[in-house]
């Protein structure tokens, strides 16, 4: 496996490939939702670009992508996801099911992974990703059939779990205006 100190699961990303990890914001001046049309365009152009970009400066097809959404639940038990996620990831298909938190056993959580293909420029990937803008959805993440790459987007931006140091660093510096101006990056 690529990653073999993650769990597929978006958010824990950067901290297991903190080395390679950076992220975008999708609004500028760090705005965290869009508000009219214009900025839900300009959200999804700054998803598609670094989509594009990373694909390209890793050698990778744009065009076979593959998708990881999940439901959540309080049992081992695959569960089906919201509705909304399932028109925008038609042909995705469970994968597994992981235990997300298990510390109170009258409250368990438990992720439910399901993996599907997809391809920039289709109308499934603008509708995931635009669930993911509006907070309908979280924790999606897109990567070749290689896994080279990682891509997570979340309301607010986008993390990058990049090849190499190399790719990570011309990313920063083509889309400097993009990053966070916190000091660790967030």
């Amino acid at each position: 496996m690529r990653w073999p100190d993650s769990r597929p699961i978006g958010h824990e990303l950067r901290s297991t490939a903190h080395k390679t990890w950076v992220r975008f914001h999708s609004l500028p001046e760090s705005k965290r939702y869009a508000e009219n049309n214009a900025e839900h365009r300009e959200i999804l152009t700054r998803h598609l670009t670094v989509l594009n970009d990373l694909s390209s400066s890793a050698g990778t097809p744009i065009d076979d992508l593959r998708v990881i959404t999940l439901a959540w639940s309080g049992s081992a038990e695959p569960t089906q996801r919201d509705s909304e996620l399932v028109s925008a990831t038609s042909h995705a298909e469970y994968w597994q099911s992981l235990p997300y938190d298990l510390s109170d056993p009258d409250y368990p959580y438990w992720v439910h992974l399901y993996v599907g293909r997809t391809s920039v420029g289709t109308d499934e990937l603008r509708s995931l990703l635009r669930l993911v803008a509006d907070d309908r959805t979280s924790e999606v993440i897109f990567a070749p059939a290689t896994a080279t790459w990682l891509y997570h987007p979340y309301d607010g931006g986008g993390d990058v779990i990049a090849p190499d140091l190399a790719t990570r660093d011309a990313l920063k510096r083509r889309y400097a205006e993009w990053l966070s101006p916190h000091p660790l990056g967030l």
